[in-house]
């Protein structure tokens, strides 16, 4: 039996995972110290659903980022996703407190 070696067609929906869509509504950033002392900065984008909203929520180390600037403990700039744009999300974890979802582990597909 002859085995392909690769994907015959890849599309979304190639990976696991569940996949969102949504529109982004809102971005922002804070400063965050960890138990070990190091710096991280949270950043965190809201995303309509229909019904609902997703907090999508990752942390970065301002030193290995390009993107992220600090200044004393304000976040001067970081990766943003543009407003009222629609995206498409593929998640790994979802939590759900006091009925607000969020997800840490994801990334942005293609539409």
């Amino acid at each position: 039996m002859d085995k392909h070696s690769k994907a015959i067609a890849p599309t979304i929906g190639s990976k696991h995972g569940i996949y969102i869509q949504g529109v982004v509504i809102s971005n922002y950033a804070r400063k965050v110290i960890l138990k070990d002392g190091s710096i991280r900065v949270s950043i965190k984008h809201e995303v309509a659903l229909d019904p609902g909203v997703i907090v999508l929520d990752r942390l970065i180390d301002p030193s290995l980022s390009t993107e992220t600037r600090l200044d004393g403990d304000e976040v001067k700039s970081f990766p943003e996703l543009k407003k009222f744009e629609q995206i498409k999300v593929r998640v790994q974890k979802i939590k759900e407190f006091n009925n607000q979802m969020s997800a840490s582990d994801w990334e942005i597909t293609r539409n």
